[in-house]
């Protein structure tokens, strides 16, 4: 379960900021990347657990998800993940969904068909807003 792992570490991160800064965290947001290999709800859940009783437990929490984009190194266009891979065949789709690099091997740029292509954004989890009372 390495969403207990990575969940434990968020927590203590804001209270160490927290403590560090002697202020109260009002609110914070977790962002979970599209193609992250991890379960949200689960991931949710957790936090919403693990900070009762913690100076972080009245704080306001959001969890959004991260698009996924994935950018062409030739001529810099940048694509949604899911439009990209949208027209390949099916047993593409389901390589590319467990190890989504495999994208470079069977999608082009929509911008040159190049298949120079790199995933920017959507792999992992992060906490991308906090604010500070």
């Amino acid at each position: 379960m390495h969403e207990l792992v990575i969940v434990s570490g968020i927590i203590d991160a804001l209270m160490n900021l927290s403590q560090r800064e002697n202020r109260r965290i009002r609110s914070f947001t977790v962002s979970v990347g599209e193609l992250a290999s991890f379960d949200k709800n689960l991931i949710d859940s957790l936090i919403r657990e693990l900070r009762k009783g913690t100076p972080i437990e009245d704080a306001e929490y959001r969890l959004v998800v991260e698009k996924a984009e994935v950018r062409c190194r030739t001529c810099s266009h940048t694509s949604g993940f899911n439009e990209l891979i949208m027209p390949l065949k099916e047993d593409e789709r389901e390589m590319i969904h467990f190890l989504p690099e495999l994208v470079s091997s069977f999608a082009q740029c929509p911008g040159c068909g190049s298949r120079d292509l790199e995933i920017e954004s959507g792999r992992g989890i992060k906490v991308v807003d906090i604010e500070l009372e």
